[in-house]
């Protein structure tokens, strides 16, 4: 088994900060301890100025296959209220992953490089982007092992893909390969494998051309659409364009003095 500081891998290239599942023997299945390392890359990450892009992947063949079934959770509880306590603790615990991934102010892409499913699929659910290999193969899988579902899932993917289509992804459990999930609205892009890094990068340096004030209000402003009212969102929206638009403003000779929020 990987060592706690090995199980999540981080690079960084220019502004782009690349997070990897790395526990490739176990299809990058998750643990505890693999949940408690990412958790603080992916907040170092959204906390970290010079990080303008997230790109989160899994090392080997797979991004991420759930969690790891030969591995408890949790130490072995006295009663069933005491198991259900901690267990719910537990996923409130590492949830904080999910959260993070889709409300820190900086776009995040899940680059899903072969087996997708359970919590991986609710982290994929979580970014902002998802890209493919023809490798990829996506399912829930949750009710096949008992369960109903973490993570966000159900919440990020209602979103996604719809009320309809979401209950199918949860209720039937099917397995949807690259093109497949393509169609199903599951994934962004599928490239083939061998391409998928160095596209995966160019979208990544397409996102942080942008100004960094840019990215934090474009992510806000679609955050807040997802619950908020029409007349809400617009007025969110004019906020949102005229502090994202100061700097170009400023090279227009629109603003010929510097900026002052009070005037």
């Amino acid at each position: 088994m990987s060592k706690n500081s090995d199980v999540i891998l981080q690079q960084h290239d220019g502004a782009v900060c690349w997070i990897s599942l790395n526990r490739p023997e176990r299809l990058n299945t998750v643990t505890p301890e693999l949940y408690e390392a990412l958790y603080e890359k992916v907040a170092a990450a959204a906390d970290d100025p010079d990080v303008r892009c997230v790109v989160l992947t899994g090392a080997g063949k797979a991004f991420c296959a759930g969690r790891d079934l030969k591995q408890p959770p949790m130490p072995a509880a006295a009663s069933s209220g005491a198991w259900l306590e901690q267990r719910q603790d537990y996923l409130r615990r590492h949830v904080r992953i999910a959260h993070a991934l889709h409300e820190m102010p900086k776009p995040t892409i899940a680059m899903i490089n072969g087996a997708c499913a359970g919590a991986g699929l609710s982290f994929a659910g979580a970014c902002d982007l998802r890209i493919a290999s023809t490798d990829a193969l996506m399912t829930s899988a949750f009710l096949k092992a008992g369960l109903s579902g973490d993570m966000g899932g159900t919440w990020f993917w209602t979103r996604i893909l719809g009320a309809g289509k979401a209950r199918r992804l949860y209720l039937l459990s099917e397995r949807f390969n690259a093109q497949e999930a393509e169609a199903f609205g599951l994934v962004d892009k599928v490239v083939p494998a061998e391409q998928l890094r160095a596209k995966v990068a160019e979208i990544a340096n397409d996102l942080v051309a942008a100004s960094t004030q840019t990215l934090r209000y474009a992510k806000a402003a679609l955050n807040a659409a997802e619950d908020g009212h029409l007349e809400a969102i617009l007025e969110f929206e004019a906020m949102a364009m005229a502090f994202s638009g100061i700097d170009a403003a400023a090279r227009a000779g629109e603003i010929r003095q510097g900026f002052d929020p009070a005037g």
